[in-house]
């Protein structure tokens, strides 16, 4: 006696139907936030190039404005010729004093800011700053300390 075996026939389709929107929302996910590393990395290289030129061209009392971005407006297209769409500022800060050369030590900090666009479609409903922007906001800092010639 044969037994007659019932097939469901769209099953598949259906759980298919089911799980895939969750099965894209994980991947793009995770393909996006490897995005998101790379561009941080890229900002962080860039934001330290610019301190390391700031640093090293620029002298205490050319710093110190009220406004950063008086500080180091020529630093501004650097950024731009390393990521396009980057904005940076600079600022010095006082450290500690140096008892030998009897005078107080800065250090140039640079902040280095980026509009990362996320490229990936359901994920950057989810990763995205505001929601459904499609662009996240990077921030590095960078503190370098001013090179100073030595006094004679």
């Amino acid at each position: 006696m044969a037994v007659k075996v019932r097939t469901a026939r769209g099953q598949v389709v259906i759980e298919m139907l089911l799980i895939l929107p969750v099965f894209f929302t994980i991947i793009f996910t995770i393909m996006e936030m490897g995005n998101l590393a790379f561009q941080m990395i890229l900002l962080n290289h860039a934001t330290f190039e610019v301190a390391r030129v700031a640093a090293m061209t620029r002298t205490p009392p050319t710093l110190g404005s009220p406004n950063p971005r008086e500080d180091c407006p020529d630093m501004i297209p650097l950024m731009k010729r390393i990521i396009r769409t980057a904005d940076v500022v600079c600022h010095a800060e006082e450290t500690y004093r140096d008892e030998q050369a009897d005078v107080k030590n800065k250090d140039l900090v640079v902040t280095g800011n980026y509009s990362v666009p996320l490229i990936f479609p359901i994920s950057n409903l989810l990763l995205s700053e505001p929601r459904g922007s499609g662009h996240r906001m990077s921030h590095a800092t960078v503190r370098m300390p001013i090179e100073r010639p030595l006094k004679r």
